[in-house]
This record gives structure tokens, sequence and C-alpha cells, in this order.
């Protein structure tokens, strides 16, 4: 009786574990990360930094983006299945122990007090996340098999998550949208090297992307053509906000990207980790927006 119960706690973990692995909780709490440090540094307009943390909309509006995304990465997860046991057998095979059917159920139970949240905060806010929510299905459910489509709406929805609080503040300015911008071709280098390294599973699925269309060689072009145009918008961006401390941040992210464009051509295996330490240095750079 004691092994059973034992067994059925382990299962109970399992089967946490594997759910917060479905949502993706650590690309969530980078999210909210990310939203925090934008509204205390780049959109905080009080002169009490702690008296700023009591607008209760900000926390509202983060709080949905996390219900919001949590549930767009099951339904991500849903619909990818069949390729996502090619390329990530393990990963894929452990979130299994969570039924499609609980999937489902959570996934409308995540969209739906999200959007409870976002309309405590505002009619507007409520329409922004169903909108938003919308398009993570739409993404996942048509999008996502639709070649370049893919990688173009992925980095969208990414930077929109990112940025969602530059609508509330009404701060869509020249300053944002170029290092938006600088982000997005950042964003979309890593989608084309997952391209390339999930090749297999997409081909097995007759799933297209530009990696199987066009050749691994064409996308590693592209990929280097990409960042390329992201150290264009820096020197822009550096040239809008020349400050100091951003041309430090903005050099730093220069050297990351030029090592990348040169170490796609020899190896793409220490690429990801390279591209995560880019995308955090993105995010710490809205600290001097």
């Amino acid at each position: 009786m004691g092994v059973t119960n034992f067994q059925k706690r382990n299962s109970f973990y399992l089967k946490i574990i594997a759910l917060l692995s479905t949502i993706r909780w650590k690309n969530i709490l980078v999210t909210v990360f990310a939203q925090y440090l934008a509204f205390l540094f780049a959109f905080n307009t009080k002169d009490d930094f702690w008296n700023s943390l009591v607008e209760t909309k900000v926390h509202l509006i983060i709080a949905a983006t996390a219900f919001i995304l949590a549930g767009g990465y099951i339904i991500n997860n849903f619909y990818d299945l069949e390729k996502d046991l090619i390329n990530r057998p393990h990963r894929t095979r452990f979130q299994n122990l969570i039924s499609d059917g609980f999937k489902l159920k959570f996934y409308l139970v995540l969209n739906t007090i999200g959007l409870l949240i976002a309309f405590i905060a505002s009619w507007r806010i409520f329409i922004f996340f169903l909108i938003y929510g919308f398009l993570l299905w739409f993404y996942s459910h048509k999008l996502s098999k639709i070649v370049f489509v893919r990688e173009m709406t992925a980095c969208f929805l990414s930077v929109l998550a990112f940025f969602s609080l530059a609508l509330y503040f009404k701060m869509v300015v020249m300053s944002f949208v170029l290092y938006g911008a600088s982000l997005f071709f950042a964003l979309f280098a890593r989608e084309l090297y997952k391209d390339i390294i999930w090749l297999k599973g997409d081909v097995v699925n007759g799933y297209q992307s530009i990696a199987s269309i066009k050749g691994i060689q064409f996308s590693k072009l592209l990929f280097q053509i990409i960042l390329i145009s992201s150290i264009l918008i820096d020197l822009c961006f550096n040239l809008y906000m020349p400050k100091e401390e951003l041309l430090y941040m903005m050099a730093t992210m220069g050297v990351v990207k030029i090592g990348l464009i040169f170490l796609i051509s020899i190896n793409t295996q220490p690429i990801h980790r390279i591209m995560q330490l880019l995308i955090m240095l993105y995010i710490l750079g809205i600290i001097w927006l």
C-alpha cells in the first residue's frame, strides 16, 4: 500500500514537471522579467521607484501575458507533437505524460484566466490579448506549416510579447521601433537555426521550411545576412540614441553577432546557447532605453 502511494505521488510530481515543461515556464519567466524591466526603467515616469510598483494595471498586463503565452505554448506543443517526437524525442515523450485531452482543457483554462485578468485591467487590454491569443492559436494551427511565414510570425509574436507594455503606455516611439526591429532580426536568425537543426523532423512530417526547400547552405547564408541586417539596425539605433551605456551594450551584441556569423559556417552545436546569451543581452539593454 505504501509503495503504491509512493508511486502515485511520484507520478503526480512527474506530471506537474511535464506540464511545466510543456508551457515552457523558463521562457515565460524571461518574458515576465523583460516586461518588468521595461516597466521600471523604460516606461516608468514616476520619481519614486517603489511607488511605481503599485500601478495595478501593469501587474495585470504582465500576468495576462504569462497566462496567454502559457496557453500558446501548450497549443503549439499539441500541433507539433509528431515533429517534436523526431527532433526532441526525450523531452516530448516526457511531456506526453500529460494527455492531449488534458492539454486542450488546460489550454482553455489558461486563456480564460488570462482574458479575465486582461478584462479586469481594461477592455482595450482585453481586446489586445484576445487578438494575441487568437494569433498564437492561428500560428500553431495554420501559419507554422507555411514556409517563411512561420519564421516571420514566430518572431513577430515574440517581440509583441516583449513590447506589449509599450502599447499600454503609448510609447511606440522610434527608439523602441528600432530596438524591436533589431530584436526581431535576431529572433529570425534563431528561427532559421532551428530550421537547420530540426530539418529531419520537418522532412519526415512533410513540414516545409527554408532549410528543407532551399537547403542548409542557403539557410546558413540567410542566417548571416539577417544578422548583418540586425547589426546595421543597431548602428542606426546608436545614432538615434547615443547613450554611453547603450553603446557598450550594442557593441557587445555586435561582437556576439559577428561571432555567430562566422560560427554558423563551422559548427552549429554551440549556437543555441550563444543565441540565448544574445536574447538576454537584449533584455538587459531595456534598462537603458
